[in-house]
């Protein structure tokens, strides 16, 4: 099987972002007074959860494919490829070293990632800098991740630090993780949501690693 371009590794990701952010709008929509089809405000908060998961899960998967064809020496449209440590034969070999003697790799974890970058390329190049710059943000994202696919007692009280810590105090009754995605941000400008600055930020820090 042909292996896939970096660039289409990004546009795949883009594309999935860009469906994610469909999905919320609908979802807002259909919640609206007299919509039809018409869901509740539960419902909705629900279905911008299941957006802002599907669009991580797409993150984590566009690391490991940006990581397995850098490893294996593909080449960008623009600037150079970096130096690699190691010169895996195929991609079996790829997934294996990257797995470092597990199962498989994490890719959650940005500082993994950020670390595991600088034992298989020069200065962690392309991956570091970006993943280190946005690391408090992305770190974020993993708190309302887990939040959302776990549902234990450790990933809400998680989530409820992070959104109080956001949202400046106490937080509204009964927060949702997908009510707080759905919240304006404070003192964003021009006005987004966390949902979108979420999914902005996994976007900017993909098209970084991968400059289009």
């Amino acid at each position: 099987m042909a292996q896939r371009q970096l660039h289409v590794v990004l546009d795949e990701f883009r594309k999935t972002v860009r469906h994610c952010r469909r999905f919320a709008d609908d979802a807002r929509k259909w919640s609206l007074p007299g919509a039809s089809p018409h869901i509740t405000a539960a419902r909705r908060d629900s279905i911008i959860e299941l957006a802002f998961l599907r669009g991580f899960l797409a993150w984590e998967s566009f690391l490991e494919e940006s990581f397995i064809l850098h490893m294996l020496g593909k080449q960008p449209r623009r600037g150079k490829p970096p130096h690699r440590y190691v010169l895996p034969p195929n991609r079996k070999a790829a997934f294996e070293l990257s797995a470092d003697g597990r199962r498989y790799a994490n890719w959650e974890v940005a500082s993994d990632v950020a670390g595991r970058a600088t034992r298989f390329f020069r200065d962690g190049r392309p991956y570091t800098g970006p993943l280190r710059a946005m690391q408090n943000t992305l770190d974020h994202a993993r708190t309302l991740r887990n939040a959302v696919a776990h549902r234990s007692e450790t990933a809400q009280k998680n989530f409820e630090g992070l959104a109080r810590n956001e949202l400046g105090g106490a937080l509204p009754p009964g927060l949702s993780v997908g009510g707080f995605l759905n919240t304006i941000k404070p003192a964003s400008a021009p006005p987004e949501s966390f949902l979108e600055y979420y999914l902005g930020t996994l976007q900017l820090t993909a098209e970084q690693i991968i400059r289009p």
